[in-house]
Formats: C-alpha cells, structure tokens, sequence
C-alpha cells in the first residue's frame, strides 16, 4: 500500500513538472509585440488590446487580415505583412496559451 502510495505521488509530480516544462517559449517575433500589447500580451494601455488568453484561430485571423489589407491599421500592417502563415499560427498558439491578467 506504502509503494502504490509513493508511486502515484511521483507519477504526479512527474506530470505536473512536465506540464510546466511544456509550456512554450515566446517566439522570436513575439518581440515585435510587446511594445504596444505588453509582456506576454497583456497591454496596460486601453489602446492596444490584451492579446493573452484570446483564442488562438481568432488571433491568427486578425493577423492575416491585417497582413492581406482585409483591415486597416498602419502600425498592425507594417508588422504583420512580413509574417509567414507558419509565424502568424505560432504568435497565435503562444499568446492564446498565455494567462489575461
């Protein structure tokens, strides 16, 4: 009983640390971001808006919107017109992983 004890604790910290070492590194674009959107997507000017926790097929087509002159922004199309599909779905998985504060 004592071992099926110690065994499920250690297969729960097992888990738990892996959850944690999964969860994703920035992208290398995500730099470009955090001037207006704020560290890890939550802005604190009212102007730009929080991009943390938002879900990701909505983030990816807000940035191919902008990318494709769908919508208007100067600042948004400049950076989003050099972004690659690949770089728009990881900058939208990244931010909807991150936690609104």
């Amino acid at each position: 009983m004592k071992k099926l004890l110690i065994a499920t604790l250690s297969t729960g910290l097992l888990i738990t640390a892996n959850a944690h070492a999964a969860a994703p590194a920035a992208p290398a674009k995500a730099a470009m971001c955090i001037g207006c959107h704020g560290d890890h997507g939550n802005s604190v000017v009212p102007n730009f808006p929080k991009l943390a926790g938002q879900h990701a097929s909505y983030l990816e087509k807000q940035l191919k919107d902008f990318r494709d002159g769908f919508r208007k922004d100067a600042t948004m199309v400049t950076f989003a017109k050099g972004l690659s599909d690949s770089e728009i779905k990881e900058l939208a998985d990244y931010y909807a992983s991150q936690t609104a504060k």
